[in-house]
């Protein structure tokens, strides 16, 4: 399956690599208010990472990565409106 938004030459290797690094530590960091039960900044901070991860595998055009952070994303934006939080 292709994507169909074409980034050749729009993103820097030194932005991507600043951006999946970002993102990186805004999951880490997420998991780590998960593990200490600070709710729910975990979940504000778990959102930004796998948004910014969905950048990223825009970038690197990866459907698997597309996919997992895309329903990643979708489960807590549902999450976070059933409790009332947006």
């Amino acid at each position: 399956m292709k994507v169909f938004i074409r980034w050749d030459g729009l993103v820097s290797k030194k932005f991507e690599f600043v951006l999946e690094w970002t993102a990186t530590a805004l999951l880490i960091a997420g998991v780590a208010l998960t593990a200490w039960n600070v709710y729910p900044e975990n979940i504000y901070l778990s959102i930004a990472g796998n948004f910014a991860w969905l950048l990223v595998a825009l970038v690197w055009k990866k459907m698997s990565l597309i996919t997992i952070q895309g329903v990643v994303l979708l489960i807590y934006i549902t999450g976070l409106l059933s409790k009332g939080f947006i």
